[in-house]
């Protein structure tokens, strides 16, 4: 994946906006859940040519997202920078993008500065790796056979600005391994072993991980640790094998 070229801007903290909580708006608007709860979601690069492709905001009280340069943020990618792309409207396209340290920018990005990447098939060493996301860490191992094994740890508050990296804050972990079936490894943790996604209460920790371009995408059931916490998000790969134990 080519560097991140995130400058400063339109930076979404998910864990200072609440991320089991949020939800999109009922307008069309741009935000993490619209990119990352999107099942029609795809990968994208920013063509080659353009040096740099703001960001433009979500503000409909200022006619945005529009070609006005009041609309513009202050993010910025650069050619070749990979996105995670849901929605167009209007000649721009709701992405996301995701730094090596895991820090998520959303908002549009015009459509035509935006290469869809060919969709390929996802092996399990595909998934093997080291993975940062926002206020969360994953870790996919090889098992037996094809069989992944995952383990991570997210929190909520932890980052937030306001706090000044002080509490309080809540804390989740998840661990299973399972098989990755059509390129999505899914999982639900049982008291004392894994379960199929479908499978056990309500209440259990339920995930699911698949590959979108260089990303890896996460969705949870909110039940995976205290208040708040969600390993839900848009990863990069730190580290193409696990860190050493």
């Amino acid at each position: 994946m080519p560097a991140a070229i995130l400058r400063c801007g339109h930076i979404v903290a998910l864990a200072a906006l609440g991320l089991a909580g949020a939800a999109p708006s009922a307008r069309a608007g741009c935000n993490w859940a619209d990119v990352v709860k999107a099942d029609e979601a795809r990968a994208s690069t920013v063509r080659a040519g353009a040096p740099r492709t703001y960001f433009v905001e979500d503000d409909p009280n200022k006619g945005c997202p529009g070609p006005s340069p009041a609309c513009r943020g202050r993010a910025y990618l650069t050619d070749g920078d990979a996105v995670l792309t849901s929605r167009s409207a209007g000649g721009f396209t709701c992405a996301g993008f995701t730094s090596a340290k895991g820090v998520l920018t959303t908002g549009w990005l015009p459509t035509g500065a935006l290469a869809a990447l060919p969709e390929t098939a996802v092996a399990p060493a595909d998934l093997v790796g080291h993975w940062i996301g926002q206020d969360a860490d994953l870790t996919i191992a090889p098992g037996a056979g094809d069989a992944l094994a995952v383990k991570g740890e997210a929190s909520w508050g932890r980052s937030d600005a306001r706090r000044g990296g002080e509490g309080p804050f809540h804390i989740g972990a998840v661990a299973g391994t399972a098989r990755p079936e059509n390129g999505v490894l899914a999982f639900t943790m049982g008291e004392d072993k894994t379960l199929p996604y479908a499978a056990g209460d309500p209440d259990d920790c339920r995930i699911r991980l698949w590959r979108r371009g260089p990303y890896l995408v996460v969705r949870d059931n909110n039940a995976c640790g205290g208040a708040n916490v969600s390993f839900t998000g848009l990863y990069a790969r730190r580290s193409a094998a696990p860190p050493p134990r």
